[in-house]
């Protein structure tokens, strides 16, 4: 019987996967906010931590941000198309309150100082932009 290596129960420096640092949350809850209420008035704010990637709590949130203007473009330019078998004009307010509720979701996880992906969509969003990480 061979002894296998015992996993390492995360430190303070290190905590458990998907948990951010308590320093990171504290310093990047600012632009997390701000990256979903301005998107509320279509400011792309979630620009800024992602050019800056200098703290990977407010980096998450931009990219779930960049995720939910992205399926915004899309709800937008297949509901613009079905506008002419009149299907568009029952998707396209529908899918904008569904992003607008997955965007205050969002406000609500960076408020709380959590790291959580929105629903439907953020799991595409961990998946497509984990590329984009902190320098």
């Amino acid at each position: 019987m061979t002894d296998a290596p015992q996993p390492q129960e995360p430190t303070a420096a290190q905590p458990a996967t998907g948990a951010p640092l308590p320093k990171d949350v504290e310093e990047g809850r600012t632009f997390a906010i701000l990256s979903y209420a301005l998107s509320f008035i279509s400011i792309p704010f979630f620009l800024v931590p992602l050019i800056m990637r200098n703290n990977e709590f407010s980096l998450y949130h931009a990219k779930q941000c960049l995720m939910i203007w992205l399926a915004g473009i899309v709800v937008g330019m297949v509901g613009s198309l079905l506008m002419v078998v009149c299907v568009g004009v029952i998707l396209l307010p529908a899918g904008m309150i569904f992003l607008l509720v997955l965007a205050v979701m969002g406000l609500i996880n960076a408020v709380k100082g959590e790291q959580k992906p929105i629903p439907v969509i953020g799991k595409y969003a961990e998946d497509w932009f984990k590329g984009i990480s902190k320098v």
